[in-house]
C-alpha cells in the first residue's frame, strides 16, 4: 500500500467533493446554453454563424484555459489555482446574464470557458492525487458524473424560470454565477497535494516516495512531446478529441434535436432533455461499480463500441419522433463509460511533474474536437440530413475505438507511481 493511500479518509472525501463541485458547474454552464440559445438567437437577431459561435464560445475558451491553468497547477500548486479558475465562473457568468448583443455575450461566454477549461486539469489532477489506488477509478468517475448532475440542474432551473418569459435565460446564467461563490470560498482552504509537494522537493520523509518516483525524469512542459511520454500525449489527446467530436457535437443540441424532430412544446423538450440527463447519471452509477474491477481499458472500449453501434444504427434506421428520448438516454448512459475514462486517463498516465499540464493539453485538444462537432453538426444536418450526420459521428467513434485497442493501458488498482510514464521505459 502506498503512503498516499493512508491519507485520512476525511481529507480524501473533502478533496473529492470540493473538486467535483467544479465539474458540477462545468455541466451547468456548458449545458444551459443548449436550450437558451433558441431564445437568445431571436432576442438578439443572431445570424447562423453568430449562433454557432455563441454556442461554442465556452468550448473555445476552454482550449486556452486548460493549457494555461494546467501549466500553472504544475508550477505553483493545485490548491492555489483552484479558487482562481472559479472566479471566471462568477464574474463572467454575471456579465453573460447582462449581455445586450452578440459581442458582449460571445466574449463573456468565451472567458467563462477559460475558467471551465482551467478547472478540468486542476480538479481531476487533485482528485487523482488524493484518491486511494484500489478505488481511484470510483473517485474519478464519481467526480466526472457531477457534470451531468449540473446538466440536470440546469434543465430544472430552466424549467422553473421559463414562465418569466423570453428573458428567462438571464436568470439562469446569473444562478450559475452565484452558486460558484460559496464553492470558491471553500476551495481556498483546501490543502495542497502531498504528491505535488514531494515532486517539488518540499516534502521529504523516509516513508514517502522519492522525488524521482514522482517526476520520472520529466522536468517541464516540453517533455510531454518527448520519448515514451509523447505516445501517451498522442493517445489521450487523439481519443479524447474524437470522442468529443461526437459527444459535444450531438450533446449540446439535444433540445434543438427534440424540438426539430420530436416535440413542438418547450416544456416537452425540457422534460425530454432531463430524461436524457438521467440516463447519463444511470450510466455513471453503473460505471462506478465496474471501473475498478473490469478496469479502464474494458470500460473505455465498451463505451466507444456502444457509441459507434448506436450512432451508426440510428442513422441507418433513420430514427425520429418520441423514440429519440429513450434512444439518446441509452446513448448517453453508455457514452459516459468512455467519457469518464477519456477525461481522467491523463491523470493516471502522466507523472506528477507534468500531470496537470498533460491533462490540460489533452483537454485543450479535446475541446478543439468539441468545437468542430458543435460548429459542423448543424451544417451537416442541413446538407446531409440528421441520419447521415449520426453515421458520420459514429465513424469518428469507430476510429477512437481502434486507437484505444492499440494504445490503451490498464491502470486499475495501481499507484500513480506505477501507472505514470517517464521519458524512458523503466
Amino acid at each position: 500500500m502506498s503512503y498516499f493511500d493512508k491519507l485520512p479518509k476525511g481529507v480524501k472525501i473533502r478533496s473529492f467533493f470540493v473538486s467535483s463541485a467544479g465539474f458540477f458547474l462545468d455541466g451547468y454552464d456548458l449545458s444551459v446554453i443548449s436550450f437558451a440559445i433558441y431564445f437568445i438567437e431571436h432576442e438578439m437577431g443572431l445570424s447562423s454563424v453568430e449562433t454557432g459561435l455563441v454556442t461554442a464560445s465556452s468550448l473555445i475558451g476552454m482550449i486556452f484555459g486548460a493549457i494555461l491553468f494546467g501549466w500553472l497547477s504544475d508550477k505553483v500548486g493545485r490548491s492555489r489555482i483552484m479558487g482562481i479558475d472559479l472566479i471566471f465562473f462568477a464574474v463572467f457568468g454575471i456579465t453573460s446574464a447582462l449581455s445586450q448583443n452578440f459581442i458582449q455575450l460571445f466574449i463573456s461566454r468565451l472567458l467563462l470557458g477559460v475558467g471551465i477549461g482551467g478547472d478540468y486539469p486542476v480538479s481531476s489532477t487533485l482528485i487523482a492525487e488524493f484518491s486511494p489506488s484500489i478505488s481511484r477509478g470510483r473517485y474519478l468517475t464519481g467526480s466526472v458524473s457531477m457534470y451531468w448532475v449540473g446538466t440536470l440542474v440546469s434543465a430544472l432551473i430552466t424549467l422553473l424560470t421559463l414562465p418569466l418569459g423570453a428573458y428567462y435565460w438571464r436568470w439562469v446564467f446569473l444562478f450559475g454565477a452565484l452558486i460558484s461563490i460559496p464553492i470558491i470560498l471553500i476551495r481556498i482552504r483546501l490543502i495542497e497535494s502531498p504528491r505535488w509537494l514531494v515532486s517539488k522537493g518540499v516534502l521529504k520523509d523516509s516513508n514517502l516516495p522519492k522525488q524521482e518516483d514522482e517526476n520520472k525524469g520529466i522536468k517541464g512542459y516540453l517533455d510531454l512531446f518527448k520519448g515514451n511520454v509523447l505516445l501517451v500525449t498522442l493517445f489521450v489527446s487523439l481519443v479524447w478529441f474524437l470522442f468529443d467530436v461526437a459527444s459535444y457535437g450531438i450533446g449540446l443540441y439535444y433540445p434543438l434535436i427534440l424540438r426539430e424532430f420530436a416535440f413542438p412544446s418547450n416544456y416537452e423538450v425540457l422534460y425530454g432533455t432531463m430524461v436524457i440527463g438521467i440516463g447519463a447519471i444511470i450510466g455513471y452509477i453503473i460505471a462506478e461499480f465496474l471501473i475498478d474491477s473490469l478496469g479502464r481499458r474494458v470500460v473505455l472500449l465498451f463505451g466507444l463500441g456502444a457509441m459507434s453501434l448506436l450512432l451508426i444504427l440510428g442513422g441507418i434506421v433513420k430514427i425520429f419522433g418520441f423514440i429519440l428520448v429513450p434512444y439518446f438516454m441509452t446513448f448517453v448512459a453508455l457514452e459516459q463509460w468512455a467519457g469518464a475514462v477519456t477525461l481522467f486517463y491523463p491523470t493516471e498516465l502522466f507523472p506528477t511533474s507534468v500531470r496537470s499540464s498533460g491533462q490540460g493539453f489533452a483537454t485543450s485538444i479535446s475541446r478543439i474536437g468539441a468545437v468542430l462537432g458543435v460548429f459542423y453538426f448543424p451544417i451537416m444536418v442541413k446538407d446531409l440530413g440528421f441520419s447521415t450526420s449520426l453515421i458520420v459521428f459514429g465513424i469518428t467513434c469507430v476510429i477512437a475505438f481502434i486507437f484505444s485497442i492499440l494504445m490503451a493501458k490498464e491502470t486499475k488498482r495501481k499507484t500513480l507511481e506505477e501507472t505514470s510514464v517517464g521519458l524512458k521505459r523503466s
